[in-house]
């Protein structure tokens, strides 16, 4: 599976930054990114049956996780955000899709 890397703007000032596949479980993905050393997760939201939402902070950036139509798409909400925590996070979502 491909981390695919973006910056496309949103309506709410956001930006969205990365799509991948969510062949793994909303459980594997949370336990993945709390591995990442300085992630906090926030909050996480489901109707239980289709979609979820999951927010966290790195580096002192608030993201967000949302998987509509079979794809992860993580959020930054600052989107100036320095490239390191992304790249950070992209590589960590890699070894993730590497292990899956």
């Amino acid at each position: 599976m491909k981390v695919e890397y973006l910056d496309q703007r949103m309506e709410d000032g956001s930006r969205l930054f990365a799509i991948t596949q969510d062949r793994i479980s909303w459980a594997d993905l949370r336990h993945h990114l709390e591995r990442l050393y300085g992630v906090e997760v926030l909050q996480f939201i489901t109707d239980g049956v289709v979609e979820g939402w999951l927010d966290f902070r790195y580096f002192g950036q608030q993201f967000s996780v949302n998987n509509p139509m079979g794809e992860y798409w993580f959020f930054v909400q600052d989107p100036t955000c320095s490239s390191f925590p992304l790249s950070e996070l992209m590589a960590h979502l890699r070894k993730w899709q590497a292990a899956a």
